[in-house]
């Protein structure tokens, strides 16, 4: 059983809930969400939000054990934290942990070659982006925007928006910010 599977199985219990319960709350099948829960399956970032909002976890919560907040100003690699290893080849790390009240969410987000979000997804906020090695096709609405390293992007989350690596050989890799923090 994976460790974000125990912690959901951890948590809907410690509620009182039941399978059924959270497929309601979810919009997933209590089938799917077990799986879930038993490590079968491996949700996509949009699928997480569902299940952590489900759960009545942040995603932060639901992707980590990281104790209380402790306000640290520097975060060395060593600690950093790879928050998913989803579909798509896409590694996020959280490049800042434990900051209450934090207002952005910065990321270093590797995509394979051929990876990327496999779709595309809105949601309230900001995104800032800076490519730090190789090049992301970034979609925004109806328009592609080819993003090489050195290049930045800026642009409104309420807008559809989605990315992915065109390379067949070489990985990209982006310093992102989201505001309000995603997970």
């Amino acid at each position: 059983m994976s460790e974000l599977g125990m912690r959901l199985r951890a948590t809907r219990r410690a509620q009182g809930h039941t399978l059924k319960a959270l497929a309601h709350k979810t919009g997933f099948t209590q089938a799917y969400l077990s799986q879930v829960e038993t490590g079968r399956a491996s949700p996509t970032l949009a699928s997480l939000k569902k299940i952590s909002a489900g759960y009545g976890l942040s995603m932060v919560e639901l992707l980590t054990d990281d104790g209380p907040a402790d306000n640290r100003i520097v975060v060395g690699r060593e600690e950093r934290r790879q928050l998913l290893h989803g579909k798509g080849g896409v590694v996020k790390e959280l490049l800042v942990r434990r900051q209450a009240g934090k207002r952005m969410e910065p990321l270093c987000v590797t995509i394979q070659p051929g990876g990327g979000s496999y779709g595309q997804y809105d949601h309230a906020g900001e995104e800032f982006g800076l490519v730090l090695a190789g090049t992301v096709d970034l979609t925004v609405e109806e328009q592609v925007f080819r993003v090489r390293k050195g290049d930045a992007f800026y642009f409104s989350s309420t807008r559809l928006h989605g990315f992915r690596n065109p390379s067949r050989r070489r990985r990209a890799v982006v310093l992102w910010v989201i505001t309000p923090p995603s997970f």
